[in-house]
């Protein structure tokens, strides 16, 4: 009897060795205060258990519960055993980086397995005051350039089709930035005090020769 205890509890200890693995994905770069928003929270099992229907918590700095929810029966597309669900959340009411973190799988709705956890960053702003228009053109060309990366930290946007891009932004002093592939990135300085419309020209990096 006494051996078959020893083997019972070795076998539940390797089970409960298993490591849970999570990560978020989708955080907005800047949320208004009090707004609701999205992120996704993935789970995957070090032994690629199933994990469906396993519960997921998200907590605030001070250890507070804001949010849970289930698993669901299928893996994330492409992947292999990470389950991986949507979570709504609510911002804060004051502004600020907070640190929030989520710990997964809870309970034993998915059996054994040592509890998982990450953090990430929530930036929350104030209501945005004003537009920024940026149209990014090539230098040389002036021709638009789409999929420019378009930065007034933490707002941030991407460029379309017609090399337009548009943010709404908070009043107050910022750096903007633009880049794209294979160009030299353009920054200046803008305060915003108003509705800002603004072309960034953009040069291709010069070629390197090789000797």
């Amino acid at each position: 009897m006494a051996d078959d205890q020893v083997v019972n509890a070795n076998a539940a200890e390797e089970v409960q060795s298993h490591a849970a693995g999570v990560v978020v994905w989708d955080v907005p770069s800047a949320i208004v205060a009090g707004e609701r928003f999205r992120v996704n929270v993935g789970v995957k099992c070090a032994s690629e258990c199933r994990l469906a229907t396993s519960r997921i918590g998200i907590y605030d700095q001070a250890g507070a519960r804001l949010a849970s929810a289930t698993l669901p029966e299928g893996v994330w597309p492409g992947t292999s055993g990470l389950y991986a669900a949507e979570v709504e959340l609510t911002a804060p009411g004051d502004e600020g980086l907070f640190t929030w973190s989520v710990r997964a799988p809870e309970g034993d709705a998915a059996g054994p397995h040592a509890e998982g956890s990450t953090t990430f960053g929530v930036r929350v702003v104030r209501q945005p005051d004003h537009q920024i228009t940026v149209e990014a053109v090539d230098g040389e060309t002036q021709a638009p350039l789409a999929d420019a990366r378009v930065v007034m930290h933490p707002y941030h946007a991407t460029t379309d089709a017609r090399g337009v891009a548009q943010l709404r932004v908070a009043k107050g002093s910022y750096r903007l930035f633009v880049s794209q592939t294979r160009y030299i990135t353009v920054g200046v300085s803008v305060d915003v005090t108003g509705d800002v419309t603004t072309k960034a020209e953009l040069f291709l990096e010069p070629v390197l020769e090789r000797n």
